[in-house]
């Protein structure tokens, strides 16, 4: 098989597979490689699928390497070693370390979008890479006060010719309920199923764009349940919904973050199709630094190749 075959295992699938081996527990291994355990199980099956053999024997009561696990273990583990120590030697022999800044929107969870969360959590890549979250108003100013180099934000108008932006996919807004709530057993919400339940808001300032889009669909629907402000942290939230104060609309990749007591549910597509979130790739128009166009290019790429499509919530 050829090096440059698409038949080889990626660095993340390796990693993923050591680490279960190595802890022979799904949440110690996640937990090692800052990740949740849905991702880490895909990550091993796609490995097996692509070897066409079985690594690891699992079920309710155990996790165990297979006779064939146990050997390839040992092979992907010498094969990360090596990888590790040439970067390393890369590190130790660069003049000067480069230094990007990407900023990523705090209110998706990029785990929900499998290409891109590939990359982002491929060491070569991120390599030299600092990543910061904050709202998307955020992170457009810092851009364009070149505090941060490149930035991945949600509905963004660009009025600047200051910047260059690139729509890279979408994400579906759906509506977390309390469990207990009357609209809880449809599959698809209606805004005036909740039209009298308190809606957690965020003000203006965060997103402009977004919000006068949902405002006026608001308005010309007549939806106008009661509002109240929405908390900073998203675990906040989700309790405060738990607990049957109100409802919050959220981008449809958030599910990941499941609570109990709280429900998700998809609005009815002329609703779903009218609050899509998209997601812009940002830059500065004038970049001069390779390393960072180089990055804008992969990051495109990967939208391009693998189409970062919108993340469709389903009934539990």
């Amino acid at each position: 098989m050829s090096i440059l075959s698409n038949r080889l295992p990626t660095i993340r699938q390796l990693q993923c597979f050591v680490a279960v081996a190595e802890e022979l527990n799904f949440r110690r291994a996640a937990e090692r490689l800052h990740m949740s355990q849905p991702p880490l199980s895909r990550q091993v099956r796609s490995l097996e699928t692509l070897l066409g053999v079985r690594l690891i024997e699992r079920d309710t009561h155990r996790v165990a390497l297979t006779p064939t696990g146990k050997h390839f273990v040992d092979e992907a583990h010498r094969l990360l070693v090596g990888l590790d120590n040439a970067v390393a030697s890369l590190r130790d022999g660069a003049v000067q370390q480069q230094n990007i800044r990407l900023g990523l929107t705090s209110v998706m969870d990029f785990s929900q979008f499998t290409a891109l969360d590939a990359l982002l959590s491929e060491p070569l890549f991120t390599h030299g890479i600092h990543l910061e979250r904050a709202y998307s108003k955020r992170l457009v100013e810092r851009v364009l006060a070149s505090q941060v180099d490149l930035a991945i934000v949600g509905v963004f108008t660009n009025a600047s010719p200051a910047l260059k932006s690139q729509k890279i996919g979408e994400d579906r807004m759906m509506v977390a309920l309390p469990a207990s709530h009357t609209a809880a057993g449809k599959e698809r919400i209606d805004l005036q199923d909740i039209a009298n339940t308190p809606l957690f808001w965020f003000p203006r300032v965060d997103n402009p764009t977004f919000y006068d889009r949902c405002e006026a669909l608001f308005d010309q629907v007549g939806f106008s349940a009661p509002r109240k402000p929405e908390p900073q942290e998203h675990v906040d939230l989700l309790a405060r919904i738990a607990a049957g104060e109100g409802m919050g609309f959220l981008p449809s990749s958030m599910k990941a973050a499941s609570r109990t007591g709280v429900v998700y549910r998809a609005f009815t597509e002329n609703i779903e199709r009218r609050l899509s979130m998209d997601i812009h790739l940002i830059w500065r128009a004038n970049e001069q630094n390779d390393a960072v166009l180089d990055v804008v290019n992969r990051l495109l790429a990967t939208a391009d190749a693998q189409a970062l499509t919108p993340f469709i919530p389903s009934s539990p």
